[in-house]
């Protein structure tokens, strides 16, 4: 579908009844930046706003999706269009990746902090390490090289260290193993923490550990700590500015952030008929809602520039930026995942370190 076109056969109804974009925004109860997006041709407006739009142009949904009004004589030809490309759409909703997951059913949404901690918490108590599988240390994730490889932690003996999304503990236990003399844990979900405490207790590690959110300040000593990292948890976050403003205070001088997460080209690009294909536009950083198996989570596909900068705007300098596949284990894969691996990055892991002030 042309959405350019639809963006500005929307504007053009909206100002043939005189209202502006804040008035039909109130009407549709939703924020005029929506409306602002689906007038650029950046977004379509979800299905359950469209009829009420279309009632309020006095147009219908052929004509919406057409971005056009239409003449009788066009109309089942374009009906016939729009419903060829309505399936070719859905087709491609379908291509969002988590992992090495494709989603199913994805609708972008309005993002709501309180919404976004409930989906995605309940998802991790729940099915998620299941269904996503769990990436932990010295892993940095599917295909990608391995921490005994790369070093990017550096030396941990005598560090105090801190995870950022814990997870099962099986990093926090890695960290233990090389070293670290103290170790902290963070995770959005209860029964992440309550697993990762059961597992470390068995080991005999001691941990602090921290049940919230990591864009929320809480009770974690500032200017303490030699290394943070976080094994694809950076991602969930729903502000990516605060929380790394929060671990910037967490850090000593000079102390180290590194993180992975999935790459963002790896989540634009599916396998089709053993092609690579773009299934999402690399620069739609919208968020959006997906079903996982029976739960559902809610991400944003942020553009790797995104989080670069905003590392280099909460204080950070970048010391290391890793886009690699490990080859070997690709090609012994066999599957779509690992054929896809040779041609594109799906991780990446940057190295920071606090700045002395």
């Amino acid at each position: 579908m042309d959405q350019i076109k639809i963006g500005r056969f929307i504007s053009e109804m909206r100002k043939q009844q005189n209202l502006t974009q804040r008035e039909f925004a109130d009407i549709l109860g939703i924020s005029d930046k929506t409306v602002s997006k689906w007038e650029r041709g950046s977004g379509m407006p979800e299905l359950s706003f469209m009829q009420p739009m279309c009632k309020i142009f006095k147009i219908d949904l052929n004509e919406l999706f057409s971005g056009e009004k239409l003449a009788g004589v066009d109309y089942k030809k374009k009906a016939e269009e729009n419903m060829m490309a309505l399936v070719k759409e859905a087709e491609k909703m379908k291509k969002n990746i988590v992992g090495g997951s494709v989603l199913g059913y994805a609708n972008y949404v309005e993002m709501d902090t309180r919404k976004v901690y409930k989906t995605n918490t309940e998802f991790w108590s729940t099915i998620g390490s299941d269904f996503l599988g769990a990436t932990a240390l010295p892993g940095w994730g599917g295909f990608f090289p391995s921490e005994d490889k790369l070093h990017l932690l550096g030396s941990l003996s005598g560090k105090s260290v801190l995870e950022i999304g814990c997870g099962n503990g099986q990093s926090l236990k890695y960290a233990a193993d090389q070293g670290a003399a103290e170790l902290w844990g963070l995770d959005i979900s209860a029964s992440q923490i309550e697993r990762t405490e059961r597992f470390l207790n068995a080991q005999g590690i001691p941990a602090k550990l921290i049940c919230s959110p990591m864009e929320e300040k809480v009770d974690i000593l500032t200017d303490y700590f030699d290394v943070i990292y976080s094994v694809y948890g950076i991602g969930w976050t729903t502000d990516l500015n605060q929380t790394f403003r929060h671990i910037h205070s967490y850090l000593k001088k000079d102390g180290v952030f590194i993180f992975g997460w999935s790459h963002p080209i790896h989540k634009c690009v599916s396998v089709e008929d053993g092609r690579l294909v773009f299934s999402n536009s690399y620069f739609n950083e919208e968020w959006y809602q997906a079903d996982m198996s029976s739960k559902e989570i809610m991400l944003s596909n942020r553009m790797l520039s995104t989080y670069i900068n905003a590392l280099a705007d909460n204080g950070f300098m970048i010391e290391k930026l890793v886009e690699e596949t490990d080859r070997e284990k690709a090609l012994s894969s066999n599957t779509d995942f690992g054929r896809k691996a040779l041609m594109l990055p799906t991780v990446f892991v940057i190295r920071a370190r606090r700045i002395s002030e």
